[in-house]
C-alpha cells in the first residue's frame, strides 16, 4: 500500500515506481467507476450502456451449447485451441454478412477479437506510436479515449483538421450509426467527407460500429467501409471497420470483429498471438451456431424492447426537462445526450445525483480536454421500463435544485 507525506503526497511503493510509462499512462473508466460509486439502495442506473439481461437468449445458448457438446465432434472442436484469426466458418458467415451491408470482403479480411474493444486497442498498438495525432468525433467513446492515451497518443477533435492543422494523424476514430455518446447518425453526404478527409490527410479510417444491429427508424446507410470500397477493392482501402457480438447478442462471450485488408489482418493476426492467442473457441461456436436466428429473430426482439425504452425516456425527458435540455433523437442505439443550461457541472453534480437514487456519465467523460461539463449521457438500456419516469424526474430535480438560485450551488 502507498504510504503518504504531507509534504511529498503520497509516495510510491517499489512496485509503482517500476512500472512502464505505457501502465502509468493507463486511466480508469468514468463508466465503470459508477458502480462503486455511493449511491440511493433505489438508485435508477441510466450509466453504463450495457444491454438489459433480462433479454439476453438464454434459451437459446443452452441448446446451442447442448447441440455443440453433444457430439464428440463438435465438442472437440469447440473445446479445443483454434486459429487465432478465428474460426474460419465463422468469420465466412461475417463475411457473407457483410456483403449485405455493401463492403466486399473474404475470410481472410477478418479478425475475430476479444469484443471490439481489443479490436480498437490492436489496432491502436499497430497505428500510434507515443506522440502521434489521433482524431476524434468530440464528444467520443471514453474507452477509445482510454486506449489511445495508454498509447501516448495526443487527441484531438476532428474540427481540427478541418480547420487546416498541418501534422499527418496517425488514424481518425469515428462512429457513424448512433453515435456514443451523442446519438446521432451521420447521413450518406458526412460520411463521404469523412472518408474523403482521410484521403486528403493520408491516414486511416477506424470505424467502430457496435450498435449497428439496434436501428429503430431510418433508412440503414452504408458503413463508412463501403464507401471507401465503392471503386476500389478492400485491399487498397483506408478504412478499417470494427463490429461486436455485445449488444445484438450477449456481452459475456468477448467476441468481436475487425474487416480490413489482408495485409492488415495478418499483421494483427500476429499481433492478437501475443497477446491471448484467439478468441474463446466454444463462444464461436455458438455463435456460429446461432448466426442466422440472430439476424431473424433475437436481433427484432431487441430492437422492439429497446424502441419502447427510448421513447419512453424521450417521453419522461419531455415532461421534465423539456424546456431546460436539448437532445438528438437517436435512430438507433442505447443512448440519448443532454446538453443542458451553461452553468451546470455535470461531474460535480453526480455524487449528489447518486444519493438522490439516479446516476448518468458526465459529459466531460467523453472530451480529450475534459471539458463538456454542461452535458451528459443517459443510458436507456438497462433501466427498469416502469422506474424511467421517475428516474428522470430525480434527475430533473437535481439539475432545478442547481439552477441560479437553487440550493446547493454546485455550478461553474
Amino acid at each position: 500500500m502507498s504510504t503518504t507525506d504531507k509534504h511529498a503526497g503520497p509516495r510510491k511503493t517499489a512496485f509503482e515506481q517500476r512500472f512502464s510509462r505505457y501502465a502509468n499512462r493507463i486511466v480508469p473508466s468514468a463508466i465503470r467507476g459508477l458502480a462503486t460509486m455511493a449511491k440511493a439502495a433505489d438508485c435508477v442506473s441510466f450509466g453504463p450502456g450495457e444491454p438489459d439481461s433480462t433479454l439476453f437468449p438464454v434459451a437459446e445458448i443452452r441448446d446451442s451449447l447442448a447441440r455443440i457438446l453433444s457430439k464428440p465432434e463438435t465438442a472437440r472442436a469447440a473445446l479445443q485451441y483454434g486459429a487465432s484469426e478465428g474460426d474460419p466458418a465463422l468469420r465466412d458467415r461475417i463475411s457473407t454478412y457483410m456483403h449485405t451491408k455493401g463492403v466486399q470482403c473474404d475470410r481472410h479480411n477478418i479478425l475475430l477479437t476479444n469484443g471490439a474493444q481489443q479490436a480498437l486497442d490492436l489496432v491502436a498498438e499497430l497505428l500510434v506510436e507515443p506522440g502521434a495525432t489521433v482524431l476524434v468525433q468530440t464528444p467520443t467513446y471514453p474507452g477509445a479515449l482510454q486506449v489511445f492515451a495508454a498509447h501516448g497518443a495526443r487527441m484531438r477533435g476532428l474540427e481540427a483538421a478541418r480547420a487546416g492543422a498541418d501534422d499527418r494523424p496517425a488514424l481518425i476514430y469515428a462512429m457513424s450509426n448512433f453515435h456514443n455518446p451523442t446519438g446521432a447518425t451521420l447521413s450518406l453526404a458526412q460520411r463521404r467527407e469523412l472518408v474523403a478527409l482521410a484521403g486528403d490527410l493520408d491516414t486511416i479510417l477506424v470505424e467502430d460500429d457496435p450498435y449497428e444491429m439496434l436501428r429503430y427508424e431510418g433508412e440503414a446507410l452504408p458503413p463508412l467501409l463501403a464507401v471507401d470500397t465503392e471503386a476500389r477493392s478492400i485491399e487498397d482501402a483506408r478504412t478499417i471497420y470494427l463490429g461486436t457480438f455485445s449488444k445484438a447478442v450477449v456481452p459475456g462471450f468477448r467476441v468481436g470483429w475487425l474487416v480490413a485488408p489482408r495485409a492488415v489482418v495478418a499483421k494483427l493476426a500476429l499481433m492478437k498471438q501475443s497477446e491471448d492467442l484467439q478468441a474463446g473457441t466454444l463462444a464461436q461456436a455458438c455463435l456460429l451456431d446461432l448466426f442466422d436466428s440472430i439476424l431473424d429473430t433475437h436481433a427484432g426482439r431487441l430492437r422492439d424492447a429497446y424502441r419502447i425504452r427510448r421513447d419512453t425516456m424521450l417521453a419522461a425527458l419531455q415532461s421534465e426537462l423539456g424546456n431546460r435540455a436539448s437532445w438528438v433523437v437517436p435512430q438507433g442505439g442505447l443512448f440519448i445526450w443532454l446538453n443542458l443550461e451553461a452553468h451546470l457541472d455535470t461531474h460535480a453534480l453526480l455524487s449528489r445525483a447518486a444519493e438522490v437514487g439516479v446516476t448518468y456519465v458526465p459529459g466531460s467523460a467523453f472530451q480529450p480536454d475534459g471539458q463538456g461539463a454542461a452535458a451528459l449521457r443517459l443510458s436507456f438500456s438497462a433501466a427498469p421500463l416502469d422506474r424511467m419516469q421517475d428516474g428522470v424526474r430525480r434527475l430533473a430535480k437535481v439539475l432545478g435544485d442547481n439552477a441560479p438560485g437553487g440550493r446547493s450551488g454546485l455550478t461553474r
